[in-house]
C-alpha cells in the first residue's frame, strides 16, 4: 500500500468504492468489520486480530467500514497503523474524513486509482456534468437538504477525478479550493457544490 501500511478510503463501504479490483490482486487473507462507530474497545480488538496469524495467504488485510471514530480510537489506531505486523495492512473505509486528527489522516495513504475507479461508477456526477446549471443547483438543493452524504462525496471524488487527470486546467485551482474546503468542520457544502456547479462546463453524456 505504497508508503503507509494503512489506506483511508472515502465511501459507504469497500465494495462501493471500486477499489477491491485495485487492490486484490495480491493474494491475502481479508477480513472485513463493520462498525457505526468504531471505539477504543473495537480497536483493541483489531489489534489482536491484527497480530493472529494468517491461516490462508501469506499476509492479511483488515478492512474497517465505519460511519465514525472516536477520538480516543483514532490515538489507538496510530501506533498499529505507524508500526504492524510485518504481514498486515489496513483499509478504513468512512464516509467523510471529516472529524480525523491530522496525525492519524497522516498515518495513511490516499491511493489515486480509487477517484478512477469511482468515475467508472459514478453515474451521479456523469448526470451532474451533462445538466443544465439550473439542473444542478436542484441536485444541489436536494441533497444538501436531505444531508445524503454519500451522494455528495461522489460529486467531490468527481471533481477529483477531473483535477487528477488534468482534464480542466484553467478551473482546477478553483475547484481544488472548493473540493478541500468542504472537508473542514463548519463549511457550507451547499454553498461550495453551487460554486463547484458553476465553475464546471457543462459536458454533453458519452464525451
Amino acid at each position: 500500500m505504497n508508503e503507509h501500511h494503512a489506506v483511508l478510503i472515502l465511501g459507504e463501504s469497500l465494495a462501493s468504492t471500486g477499489y477491491l479490483s485495485l487492490a486484490g490482486r495480491e493474494e491475502t487473507e481479508m477480513e472485513i468489520l463493520r462498525f457505526e462507530t468504531l471505539s477504543i474497545v473495537d480497536v483493541r480488538k483489531i489489534i489482536q486480530s491484527a497480530y493472529a496469524t494468517s491461516l490462508s495467504a501469506n499476509s492479511k488485510t483488515i478492512v474497517i467500514e465505519t460511519r465514525s471514530v472516536a477520538v480516543e480510537a483514532q490515538q489507538a489506531l496510530l501506533k498499529i497503523f505507524e508500526e504492524p505486523p510485518e504481514t498486515t495492512k489496513f483499509i478504513l473505509v468512512l464516509p467523510s474524513q471529516e472529524g480525523l486528527l491530522p496525525t492519524l489522516l497522516s498515518r495513511v495513504s490516499k491511493p489515486g486509482g480509487l477517484t478512477v475507479a469511482l468515475k467508472t461508477t459514478n453515474p451521479l456526477f456523469t448526470m451532474f456534468q451533462s445538466s443544465s446549471y439550473s439542473a444542478r443547483m436542484e441536485c444541489i438543493a436536494r441533497i444538501t437538504k436531505d444531508k445524503d452524504t454519500g451522494q455528495i462525496e461522489l460529486l467531490q471524488a468527481g471533481v477529483l477525478w477531473l483535477l487528477e487527470s488534468n482534464q480542466l486546467p484553467k478551473e482546477a485551482s478553483q475547484l481544488a479550493y472548493c473540493v478541500m474546503t468542504m472537508n473542514l468542520r463548519g463549511s457550507s457544502k451547499k454553498m461550495l457544490l453551487e460554486e463547484i456547479a458553476l465553475i464546471l462546463p457543462v459536458v454533453s453524456p458519452g464525451r
